[in-house]
């Protein structure tokens, strides 16, 4: 009973909300500060799951600044998730020429391990070949979404493994009608439609032991029967 009651208490502090401390970089050497706090919660949909608060950040002032030399520079923007009182982070980066396009949107993809923690992140915004290098306008703000990462589903690719050819004395227990083969083989798969020997008739197969037989039979004669003698009673 208090295993089963520990491991209750533990399934429902799983699937219960937590939160994530969020902070950025502008720059791949720049320090990291903080940003926002992403709550996640296990049971809801996946479109309701990942919430940021708050959810935008103004480029205004030093952010601006920094924003525009690194889209100059090409740099990189960074991110990095954590829930809280945790000690490993899960990061993200992507360049500042791309998320100024995508009109300053973060597009991020969050990979949740089997108890509902950030283990993953990933920028969904397309690389684009060029990109508006300028300064962010007055009312330029980079406003963030994530949503749980899909299982990718692996392709299954059929194998088919060739059969060798069977033992000398077998091929008499294997079927010559395109049906189910030993070994799993398949009509048509590499081996399986082999032309195999006739099977062998048991004389041929044991005629060094029969033949010897037949000549000792045929070689021994009866034995004769015993005489027997009746001696006649003498009469008084």
């Amino acid at each position: 009973m208090p295993n089963a009651l520990y491991l209750l208490l533990a399934a429902t502090a799983a699937a219960a909300p937590y939160k994530c401390d969020v902070e950025h970089a502008f720059g791949a050497t720049a320090t990291y500060a903080r940003r926002a706090t992403l709550t996640v919660d296990p049971d809801r949909a996946n479109h309701n799951k990942l919430k940021f608060a708050p959810d935008s950040l103004p480029l205004v002032g030093a952010n601006a600044t920094a924003f525009a030399d690194l889209a100059k520079a090409d740099g990189v923007y960074r991110i990095r998730v954590r829930r809280e009182g945790a000690r490993a982070w899960a990061s993200a980066s992507i360049r500042a020429c791309d998320l100024a396009a995508s009109n300053y949107e973060e597009d991020l993809s969050v990979a949740l391990d089997a108890r509902g923690d950030v283990v993953a992140l990933a920028y969904r915004n397309a690389r684009l070949e060029g990109c508006d290098a300028g300064a962010p306008g007055e009312d330029a703000a980079l406003t963030s979404s994530a949503s749980p990462a899909l299982d990718a589903v692996a392709q299954v690719i059929p194998v088919q493994a060739k059969v060798a050819r069977p033992p000398s004395g077998f091929g008499s227990v294997l079927p010559r009608d395109g049906g189910a083969r030993p070994g799993g083989a398949t009509p048509g798969a590499p081996g399986a439609d082999e032309e195999r020997p006739p099977p062998t008739s048991f004389f041929r197969k044991y005629w060094h032991i029969i033949l010897p037989l037949a000549l000792l039979l045929l070689t021994t004669g009866e034995p004769e029967p015993t005489k027997v003698t009746k001696v006649a009673e003498k009469s008084d």
